[in-house]
């Protein structure tokens, strides 16, 4: 491969093959060494642009997290843009959530992406996250509840809370303790489900 020498693209290239070789060798077999082999530049190279391997891996973690927010947002401001029913746009927001997160953690369990769902250390760093991810959920509700879709009394921090518990199942670790398989979820059953769950939660929301 071409030696690296462009600095406006370096860290990006650095990142994209972290993710590459992580999701191939895992986070922990993988050296700050083979992320310089694999882009045909030396080690130093690499340190210019990240001190650590860790600095790496917050990176790419960091890169999903703006991912999910963007999509949150999108889906919100939509609302507003298109006079959609807020719950109906709540609950296929958390749908495509879901799947988008499924499409980039389950080549690998422990993943970086995935890391951001299954790690309380790296959820202690990215805090910001899930607080962000609480308002938007608390805007939808107010949102529905202006509309009169749901009583003001369930448009509240409370409720968004209830809502984000409810919803977990659908991302990572995918903890199977409701059925006897012992199988990973499939992308399929995982559209299926997550459309019935948030049906539930979205009838519960309205009575």
């Amino acid at each position: 491969m071409a030696r690296t020498k462009s600095l406006i693209n370096r860290a990006e290239l650095i990142v994209e093959a972290a993710i590459a070789l992580f999701s191939r060798y895992g986070y922990e077999r993988t050296s700050i060494e083979d992320i310089a082999k694999h882009l045909g530049i030396g080690k130093g190279s690499v340190y210019l642009e990240f001190k650590t391997k860790e600095d790496i891996l917050m990176k790419i973690i960091e890169q999903h997290a703006i991912a999910v927010q963007a999509l949150l947002q999108t889906r919100i401001d939509n609302i507003d843009n298109k006079k959609d029913s807020p719950l109906k746009a709540l609950q296929e927001l958390f749908q495509d959530c879901s799947l988008m997160v499924y499409d980039n953690v389950t080549r690998d369990i422990h993943t970086p992406e995935a890391l951001l769902h299954t790690s309380l250390q790296v959820k202690s760093r990215f805090n910001e996250f899930f607080v962000r991810k609480r308002k938007m959920v608390l805007a939808v509700l107010k949102k529905a509840a202006e509309a009169g879709e749901i009583p003001q009394s369930k448009a509240t921090e409370e409720m968004a809370i209830v809502f984000l518990m409810t919803v977990a199942p659908l991302f990572p670790p995918y903890a199977n303790n409701y059925t006897e398989s012992n199988q990973r979820i499939t992308r399929d059953e995982l559209k299926l489900r997550s459309k019935q769950v948030l049906e539930l939660v979205v009838n519960g929301l309205k009575s």
